[in-house]
């Protein structure tokens, strides 16, 4: 069957013309092309009436905003030498932007004037449509369903259809003065704000700002000072505040080309959608699908006749995450307590479920760090070092010198704060107050894939497939002795992300390594859909008489089907008791001390250098357990693991046990 479609015309020709030739025939494939390819004014060229078809096309196109159409031309039939011609029926398929395909008949019919002149198609508006006539217009109509919600590990909403409010002016009323004290009050660009008023419609919403309803009425006495502002209630998909878990759940918002690629073909450029994080790789699910349908309206008054088509919307459907409400809240107010860059992550060391994912300052909190940040792990990398030890039969009561420093192969080593002891002390001592020396000089004296071998234990350098993205870790085979020193402090090229310090202390409290885990399989029922917008004032304050607060409706208690766990197996741990039992000295007596949270709690801190030797740098590390959390904290330019990093853990789990 011969196909005519935006990509061009396949096929022959019948009834004495070929495709684009000039037998009635050709003259009707060469419109269709024409038209499937979206050159209207060509298409018109080959009907009787160019101006109307022209405007026909062109109104068509813009009203149904098909993106692809494809004509599939039957036979000629009926005498094409007759004052009616002859007619050419066909199939029409159109893929309509943001709802789906639509395909139906229609045909048209080819004539001349007088034998010699050229074949025509007689233009009609029922060749867009068997019900079109010259008082009908096409009507599409597009509805979005709510978007599905991101849940925690227990059913709580952590991202779900929240109200907010869209503060703009009107274009072509705008009072003087008024853009510039919007501006001044919403903190937007003005210039831009301006440049768009200015490109707008007269009438047309020019946005400068969604605002949560709380933020909006902490404002609401200044906007409502500026003569010209309009406010409009709508509802976003939202976290309980901008910056929770957002490197992990991500953002929506306007469609970007990226976005826009990855939604599918039945998203729309004015949709919104998944930017990042699990809105992004999820928004298929989340968003659904959207459903409308194509009417047929009166063309002078706009009321609907007759719907031709309609799409049935398809809900979104929840993400279930391992994420849990409080400890995400908590760990995020626990990073407030410093202000570099620092993340927290902590695991289920049952399940290897992240339970909480935070970076901090909370204007940063979308950074990938957290997950996916690449840093020397210093000292607190000697849980691995440990692990190399016991595998090379060296126990946690053997002897090892802890000079304050040591010359490895012509480099100096030392150790943080003073730490040193005179003569042999035991390797559990070593590893509680955190001694360089002692583990450099030690490990150098092993062969270099000692530390790459204890790493695979714990599945570090692994492909994790938590989709985002994500650092396991990397601890390669050392070049020579001096690099496997300092690699067994942390200060070669090693490398671990906050995720893969916690997946170790997981690995260590549980006895059995773990790939870490973020989605669910479980479903649970939909919520119920929010009511109509409104501007919703806060608790303790009296809604306005023009937008009255409606009832909030609480959704099903969601029931989760659990998850079969596909993630890879992996072997227990070796020596898994004694190096829990290292952790735990630290916690007691050792650089963990600072946490105080129980007698079973593990830590080991860390500081790591960065930078020159001119402009030496510091990161913090504490990493533990207590429990069944693990847990890994990090404060870039820190000035040690238990002062700076310390205190964020030990907030922490203090709010969380």
């Amino acid at each position: 069957a011969l196909l005519i479609s935006g990509c061009g015309v396949f096929g022959g020709d019948e009834g004495g013309g070929g495709g684009g030739g000039g037998g009635p025939r050709g003259v009707a494939e060469s419109f269709l092309a024409e038209w499937a390819a979206s050159r209207f004014s060509e298409a018109s060229k080959r009907t009787t009436d160019p101006s109307a078809a022209a405007a026909a096309l062109t109104a068509m196109q813009d009203t149904l905003h098909p993106g692809k159409r494809e004509f599939s031309p039957g036979d000629l039939s009926g005498d094409c030498e007759s004052t009616t011609g002859c007619r050419v029926e066909f199939d029409v398929g159109l893929q309509l932007d943001g709802l789906g395909e639509w395909r139906y008949a229609s045909a048209l019919q080819v004539v001349r004037a007088t034998a010699g002149d050229e074949w025509k198609v007689r233009w009609a508006t029922s060749i867009l449509h068997p019900r079109m006539t010259t008082a009908t217009s096409f009507s599409r109509v597009r509805a979005l369903p709510p978007r599905a919600p991101i849940l925690g590990r227990d059913g709580d909403a952590l991202v779900a259809e929240a109200p907010v409010v869209r503060v703009g002016i009107r274009a072509g009323s705008v009072p003087d003065g008024a853009i510039e004290d919007l501006a001044e009050v919403t903190d937007v660009n003005v210039d831009g704000l301006i440049t768009r008023v200015a490109k707008a419609d007269p009438g047309d919403f020019i946005e400068a700002v969604v605002l949560r309803n709380n933020d909006y009425f902490e404002l609401k006495s200044r906007i409502d000072k500026i003569n010209g502002v309009v406010v409009e209630a709508d509802t976003l998909t939202l976290a309980p505040t901008r910056e929770f878990a957002r490197e992990v759940l991500g953002a929506v918002g306007n469609a970007t080309p990226a976005a826009l690629s990855n939604a599918g073909s039945t998203a729309s450029e004015e949709d919104s959608l998944g930017l990042f994080g699990l809105q992004g790789l999820y928004q298929k699910q989340l968003a659904g699908r959207a459903g409308g349908r194509i009417d047929l309206v009166d063309a002078d008054t706009g009321a609907p006749l007759e719907t031709l088509i309609e799409f049935t919307s398809v809900p979104g459907t929840a993400l279930h995450t391992t994420l849990d409400l409080q400890m995400q809240t908590a760990a995020e107010r626990a990073l407030t307590l410093t202000d570099e860059n620092s993340s927290l992550v902590a695991i289920d060391t049952a399940t290897g479920n992240l339970l909480a994912v935070a970076n901090g300052p909370a204007d940063k909190a979308g950074e990938d760090r957290a997950l996916n940040g690449q840093y020397a792990p210093g000292t607190a990398f000697k849980m691995i070092s440990a692990l190399a030890l016991l595998q090379n039969n060296i126990g946690l009561n053997d002897k090892i010198g802890c000079p304050q420093t040591v010359t490895i192969d012509g480099k100096r080593f030392e150790n943080y704060d003073d730490v040193g002891a005179p003569g042999q002390v035991s390797m559990a001592t070593n590893f509680a107050r955190s001694c360089n020396t002692a583990f450099a000089r030690r490990i150098a004296d092993l062969d270099t894939d000692v530390l790459s071998d204890a790493a695979d234990a714990f599945g570090i350098g692994g492909d994790w497939n938590l989709l985002l993205n994500t650092f396991s870790g990397s601890v390669p085979p050392a070049a020579d002795r001096l690099e496997l020193a300092n690699d067994a402090i942390g200060q070669g090229r090693v490398l671990m992300s906050p995720l893969a310090m916690a997946v170790v202390a997981a690995a260590i409290a549980s006895g059995t390594p773990r790939y870490p885990r973020l989605v669910l399989d479980g479903l649970p029922p939909r919520a119920a859909p929010p009511a109509n917008p409104a501007i919703i004032p806060p608790p303790g304050t009296v809604p306005s008489t023009t937008s009255p607060s409606p009832s909030e409706k609480a959704g099903p208690t969601p029931v989760f089907t659990p998850k079969t766990d596909d993630r890879p197996t992996l072997q227990p741990l070796p020596f898994a008791a004694e190096l829990k039992s290292l952790m735990q000295l630290a916690a007691r007596r050792g650089t963990g001390e600072i946490l105080n949270v129980g007698p079973s709690a593990g830590a080991t801190n860390g500081t790591a250098l960065y930078g020159s030797d001119t402009e030496p740098g510091r990161h913090a590390w504490m990493v533990g357990f207590a429990g069944t959390i693990a847990f890994a904290v990090i404060v870039e330019r820190g000035v040690s693991g238990p002062t700076t990093a310390g205190p964020i853990a030990r907030q922490f789990l203090g709010a969380v046990l």
